[in-house]
């Protein structure tokens, strides 16, 4: 890839790809700036994330990087922000439906679209910022594909927070 390629790129997940692909050791050496891009990318979407729960555990995803707190509170913020993950997934009930239908409402980007869609949105972008929080604690590093190929990836702030050593 090169410098040209690198600035170009639109899309966050094709970018990782690449650099997995052509530099798997220097990603493993970016585990701390990767978390940092995938926090950063959640709050980017945040808009879809208004659960509490899920916000405080991105707020515990900063504050353990800044080593504020210990990996015993991160999983304990992420037990709450995952739960309301599962509230999302699995809800069946009238009344667990009717409470998702109240995010969505919430929503202008998702009211408009059929609910089933909506509802994936909203899974996909709760499950995203789960996952982004706990990032560093996955034992499949660096590559986690749920994480790393989501169309939540911002090209620009891979960009800031990611600087390879390019071609070119």
């Amino acid at each position: 890839m090169t410098h040209e390629e690198w600035a170009s790129y639109t899309d966050g997940a094709t970018m990782l790809a690449k650099l997995n692909t052509e530099q798997p050791r220097f990603l493993r050496t970016q585990v701390p700036e990767i978390h940092r891009f995938l926090v950063a990318c959640s709050w980017k979407h945040q808009h879809l994330i208004p659960q509490e729960s899920l916000r405080n555990g991105l707020q515990g995803a900063e504050d353990w990087i800044a080593g504020k707190i210990d990996d015993a509170e991160l999983n304990r913020l992420n037990y709450f922000a995952e739960a309301d993950a599962f509230r999302i997934d699995y809800a069946k009930s009238p009344e667990e439906i009717s409470s998702i239908k109240s995010i969505i409402d919430e929503i202008s980007e998702l009211r408009e679209i059929p609910f089933e869609m909506a509802r994936k949105q909203l899974l996909d972008a709760a499950y995203f910022a789960e996952g982004s929080m706990i990032y560093p604690l996955f034992n499949s590093l660096p590559w986690v594909d749920h994480l790393l190929t989501s169309p939540f990836l911002c090209a620009d702030l891979l960009r800031a927070f990611v600087i390879p050593t390019l071609d070119g």
